[in-house]
């Protein structure tokens, strides 16, 4: 039987509000987990430790008349300037030291332990031939020139390892930049050293000087200071 709102017998009553309420319930339950999901990466995210490069766990200075000591885990060295680890590009097998002078960058020196970098971080124009004195330590001769001078006239001027008194370099013949690979006398720029609980250990260390007017005074100190730790 119909009836003036269009009811009909036995026939369910289609309850439009209920429904209109219940797809709302669910579109509000919806955007509330969606929230509350963002809202737990963005928090899981500042709470998670950030990933910091490992390095020496210990850097030192003493500062001893006008030089200063830098000591790490590793090595320690003396030098005139105000040398500190780059922590951002310095890793467990790779230590970066920087020297600034009044806000300038002047001096980088990086030095790998038991590995050997890529020709691309290796290859230097200029060689420091020095000795291994008591596989602990260094007795530095002087920086050479540049290490192009020793390929032959209309030679190809490509990277590849060259003598330059006795040592062992891998020379990069034409790059404008200061930059020095350190390298054994009768060996070559894997400086086979030990530790003093007699642990043998490797080092390559290359050295650059970015200031207006080159000089090897630094690396001379640091090269005669040089001591396994």
């Amino acid at each position: 039987m119909r009836t003036k709102r269009g009811y009909v017998y036995r026939r369910p009553v289609k309850r439009s509000h209920y429904s209109n309420f219940r797809r709302q319930m669910f579109i509000t339950l919806f955007f509330i987990a969606a929230f509350a999901a963002v809202g737990y990466f963005i928090y899981s995210g500042l709470r998670r430790p950030q990933a910091k490069p490992v390095t020496s766990g210990v850097e030192n200075v003493q500062i001893t008349g006008n030089k200063r000591t830098f000591t790490n885990d590793y090595f320690q060295f003396e030098d005139t300037g105000t040398w500190s680890i780059d922590k951002n590009n310095s890793t467990a097998n790779k230590i970066t030291y920087l020297e600034y002078r009044k806000n300038q960058l002047e001096h980088q020196m990086v030095v790998y332990i038991n590995q050997v970098p890529i020709p691309l971080y290796l290859a230097a124009p200029r060689v420091l031939p020095l000795r291994i004195i008591n596989d602990n330590s260094f007795q530095a001769t002087n920086v050479s020139s540049p290490c192009g001078s020793t390929y032959p006239k209309g030679a190809l001027h490509q990277v590849k390892e060259v003598q330059i008194a006795n040592a062992t370099m891998l020379c990069d013949p034409d790059s404008p930049q200061y930059m020095v690979v350190l390298s054994e006398i009768n060996g070559d720029y894997r400086l086979h050293l030990k530790r003093p609980n007699g642990t043998p250990i490797q080092f390559v260390i290359t050295y650059k000087d970015d200031g207006l007017a080159s000089q090897p005074n630094s690396l001379i100190n640091i090269a005669n200071s040089f001591h396994t730790r």
